[in-house]
């Protein structure tokens, strides 16, 4: 999945469950591994990854600094936005080798069973994760 929608993702669940931090930090981190078992379309396939990754970064970057600054989370709602993200910092790598070299996280190993799809499902999807974690941090503002 894209880093956006981890980020979204885990800015919901913090916000929703609230903490304690550690129990958070564990979901968020469960909860990418469970996203990337959903069939989804992913840019690294894309003739277009610099300009892809770029933009899903920018609004990673954005959707943390929105939820902290902007709606007023606490600074470690904003983290676990970021946790749930990290993850793909290895996918990043390994574009960056060549697509050559092991992956670290256990969702991004090859014998795991990645969900794949076509762009119209693979967007669709995440774009209702996105919406939906979205409109959890949005409720939930201070």
């Amino acid at each position: 999945m894209w880093v956006i929608t981890h980020v979204l993702a885990g800015l919901g669940i913090a916000a929703a469950l609230g903490g304690p931090w550690w129990l958070v930090a564990v979901v968020v981190l469960l909860s990418h591994v469970l996203m990337d078992l959903v069939p989804h379309w992913d840019y690294t396939d894309s003739d277009h990854l610099t300009v892809y990754a770029w933009c899903d970064f920018v609004a990673s970057l954005a959707a943390v600094c929105l939820a902290w600054a902007a709606l007023g989370h606490p600074w470690w709602v904003a983290f676990m936005g970021v946790l749930s993200g990290a993850p793909d910092a290895d996918v990043l790598i390994w574009l960056a080798r060549g697509r050559e070299g092991r992956k670290l996280f256990p969702s991004h190993w090859e014998r795991f069973p990645h969900g794949r799809s076509g762009p119209a499902w693979g967007i669709s999807v995440q774009v209702a994760i996105m919406a939906l974690s979205a409109a959890v941090l949005l409720a939930l503002a201070p």
